[in-house]
């Protein structure tokens, strides 16, 4: 592979229709801005976009043509740019993960797409080749992971053809997951959003007799609104889980995990196992009530903008399959981590923090919008009990090689470290924090090449302090 190599032709198709698709709310605004009476429209919306579409179409061809790559000895070698040409050299050993995506304008040619992250490359990948062949990408996959020691033949074989460990997501849990997935919060906001904009798409006439009806109707027709935009929104919800996580599947092959996924995209990703920085076990409100949760890895590498910047390892799983799975994948972090809650005097401080802000709003509603205003009591007893959830999931532990912290926004969110991997650790205690001995413990990791931060507020000051002493030079002297 050491001549320099063009992408697939096809890339420049490619490039064409992601770039479109990344223009598709842009395109809906202005279709919405531009539906006047007026012959001459808005800004005349039309000619704007087709300079667009060939300013994309010329971009593509040109950066098809000016790109070139290789792989020499290990040595990953990038060229691009017309009047500025630009040239990298990526070396094997700050490759921290190889995602390899079969999306749908790939699949339309029988391509693949290779994401390349690197340390210090920043929040997206160092290298993306968006069309290439599946063979390609495999060749570069093997040349870029494979160990700095030589390794025989008959052991290269055996790494290829045969995974150490091989799990997979089946059909009932796959559903189960679909069901109670948590990103159903961001898929009402869309819905909601779509929903006003429906007098676009309806008739003067019809619209006014519809919204005329509904304005006639009171409280109960605006709540079997509320539930069918739920429903619509659980709705799709659910089948965008089903085509995310379908075929999900784990190998292990020596210290890599290959990580499987994708009904219409497929998905393939590639970590180190010595690059995994924390483990979290995630539990919503939905699955949580049942036993089930999920587990996310964080790594130097290897996370996506959806999901947080962290890799999903099990999209639903209950704490025995968990503890059997992190066994064969992750052995350091499948011990049993005992959480030591705060104490009982934080109480009142996650009431206050909970229940402060929706009180005065609803009480300030309730004063100028009489009586409708007071169903914001409701929302207040809701965060009533959100403050109750966040107080007995709060607190954290350790013990000789890791750290651990639980803590609950929405989900209630348990976060497992080794010491080694840390980069920071802190804690906080404010002038009512000291007034009850209290204080906030952070610490920092290293995760998709950008730093993350988690915290749990309210521990006693002398637990706090301790996991700080832990993680300090202090802690080194004192186990030696």
């Amino acid at each position: 592979m050491s001549e320099l190599k063009r992408l697939h032709v096809a890339a420049i198709f490619v490039s064409f229709l992601t770039t479109l698709r990344s223009f598709l709310l842009p395109f809906i605004l202005t279709f919405f801005l531009g539906s006047t009476s007026d012959s001459n429209g808005f800004f005349r919306f039309e000619y704007i976009w087709l300079g667009i579409l060939i300013f994309v179409i010329i971009s593509g061809i040109v950066n098809w043509f000016t790109f070139r790559y290789r792989i020499v000895e290990g040595e990953l070698y990038i060229q691009k740019g017309l009047l500025i040409k630009k040239k990298r050299y990526i070396q094997q050993k700050r490759v921290q993960s190889i995602d390899v995506t079969a999306g749908v304008f790939q699949r339309l040619f029988g391509l693949v797409k290779v994401r390349i992250e690197t340390a210090g490359g920043g929040a997206e990948p160092e290298v993306s080749l968006i069309a290439i062949t599946r063979e390609e990408a495999e060749g570069i996959r093997s040349e870029l992971l494979k160990k700095h020691h030589d390794l025989s033949m008959n052991e290269e074989i055996q790494k290829e053809d045969q995974a150490e460990f091989s799990w997979q997501l089946s059909s009932s849990r796959l559903v189960i997951a679909a069901l109670t997935s948590s990103g159903l919060g961001l898929t009402i906001s869309a819905v909601a959003a779509l929903f006003t904009q429906v007098e676009q798409f309806l008739p003067e006439a019809i619209y006014e007799q519809i919204f005329g009806f509904l304005s006639d109707s009171g409280v109960a027709i605006i709540f079997v609104i509320i539930v069918f935009v739920v429903f619509i929104s659980w709705c799709i919800s659910f089948i965008g889980t089903l085509l995310k996580y379908g075929r999900f599947n784990i190998e292990k092959f020596n210290n890599e995990l290959v990580i499987s996924r994708g009904l219409l995209e497929r998905r393939q990703l590639t970590i180190h196992t010595d690059k995994v920085t924390a483990v979290r076990v995630v539990r919503n409100i939905f699955r949580q009530p049942f036993g089930f949760g999920s587990v996310y890895v964080e790594s130097a590498g290897g996370g996506t903008n959806d999901e947080q910047l962290s890799t999903v390892l099990l999209p639903i799983t209950n704490d025995e399959e968990m503890s059997g799975v992190l066994s064969k994948v992750l052995p350091e972090y499948a011990d049993y981590f005992h959480v030591t809650p705060v104490p009982k005097r934080s109480l009142i401080r996650f009431f206050i923090r909970a229940v402060a802000i929706p009180l005065v709003v609803t009480v300030l509603i309730g004063l100028f919008i009489h009586p409708v205003g007071y169903y914001g009591f409701i929302l207040v007893a809701l965060c009533f009990v959100l403050g109750l959830l966040q107080y007995k999931d709060a607190g954290a532990g350790m013990n000789h090689t890791h750290i651990w912290i639980r803590y609950r926004k929405i989900s209630q969110m348990l976060v497992v470290s080794e010491k080694s991997k840390i980069q920071a650790v802190e804690i906080h205690s404010s002038f009512f924090q000291r007034r009850k001995q209290l204080a906030s413990f952070r610490f920092s990791i290293l995760s998709s090449v950008v730093g993350k931060s988690f915290t749990v507020v309210d521990l006693d000051q002398y637990q706090a302090s301790g996991m700080l002493a832990w993680y300090s030079s202090r802690a080194n002297v004192i186990d030696e």
